[in-house]
């Protein structure tokens, strides 16, 4: 009962707020820095242990070690009113006085567009449980949130022509920032991209037919894309070409996103013929309209910089994907 009374709270406070966003400031921070209020000697023990844990710990799929959130923490007292404006917040409250454990997590509290979790316990032992229980919850909703403010973002500086293209030829909607690049574009297979001096940042697009289920297997995708990418993506020296890291494997998961299945593969490129590597995530799933397996991938290539951010900025393209029906491509053009 006292965990119902939980999950009630979250969806309460989630769902009720009044919107007066549009009078606030605009959020502060850095991409994927979460602000955590909370006593000293909480954070010093076990309780700032389990949110190191769970908050903290490594990425899986990069080439380097690189936190989920990078970490701040602050006492309550300190919580003035230039921390209440950040990005991402989560506030604990542990005292003798709360009867009931809660978790709250609340949007645009101080600053738009903003996330604030609070979590209220008891003692330590029923605060690091709480944590403990609703921990992917709160990472996904913080993760979701820091998506969605750079596919926002994208949108508002959105290259039309990208975008016209992909519909026009390939049926596919994707947000590109200006910025990026249509670098080749075949048949089935579309290379578009980001390069700087010291960052390159890319998004494959390949389909081909769908027969059945196996096609998503972990196995049969892993071989796909090495197919594709052997054949359109050279490196610079003779006979190279980029692949799949097969020493370590790509994490594989399946999941729902608008009722829509989908597989996801987080995992390392490398060049054979070569010495370039980095991270890598795909996702695929099916266009029923055409029949067809489409698989959406960006890569990183960062040798002198941390590579998290830029992956991430990479995913927040694939999760614009939509396919546009016939009737929709004639009504557009």
């Amino acid at each position: 009962m006292k965990y119902l009374l939980i999950a009630l709270s979250i969806i309460f406070l989630t769902g009720c707020q009044v919107d007066n966003s549009s009078l606030m400031p605009n959020i502060s921070g850095r991409a994927y820095e979460l602000i955590v209020v909370m006593e000293d000697e909480h954070w010093d023990g076990h309780s700032g242990d389990s949110i190191i844990k769970y908050l903290g710990k490594n990425i899986v799929g990069l080439p380097q070690e690189e936190p989920v959130f990078d970490l701040v923490q602050i006492p309550p007292k300190a919580f003035s009113e230039i921390f209440k404006t950040h990005r991402n917040i989560i506030r604990v409250k542990i005292s003798s006085q709360i009867n009931e454990p809660k978790v709250y997590m609340r949007k645009d509290v101080y600053a738009k567009p903003q996330m604030l979790v609070q979590i209220e316990a008891g003692n330590i032992d029923e605060f690091i449980n709480l944590f403990i229980e609703h921990s992917g919850t709160i990472e996904n909703k913080l993760l979701l949130k820091e998506r969605n403010r750079i596919i926002g973002n994208y949108k508002r500086f959105e290259d039309i022509n990208i975008g016209t293209t992909l519909r026009d030829k390939h049926g596919l909607k994707l947000t590109f920032p200006r910025g990026f690049t249509y670098d080749m574009d075949t048949s089935n297979f579309i290379w578009v991209s980001h390069e700087t001096r010291n960052v390159s940042q890319g998004v494959f697009i390949y389909y081909y037919n769908y027969t059945d289920t196996t096609a998503f297997d972990k196995e049969n995708l892993i071989s796909s894309r090495d197919r594709y990418l052997r054949a359109f993506v050279h490196g610079q020296n003779k006979g190279s070409y980029m692949s799949t890291e097969k020493r370590i494997l790509p994490a594989y998961r399946e999941f729902l996103r608008n009722n829509q299945y989908y597989t996801e593969l987080k995992g390392l490129w490398r060049l054979e013929g070569d010495f370039m590597g980095g991270p890598f995530i795909s996702l695929s799933t099916v266009d029923t309209i055409r029949n067809r397996v489409v698989t959406v991938e960006g890569y990183v290539y960062a040798p002198k910089n941390d590579k998290r951010n830029f992956l991430r900025q990479t995913e927040a393209i694939l999760y614009t994907l939509e396919f546009v029906s016939p009737n929709d491509e004639t009504a557009e053009k």
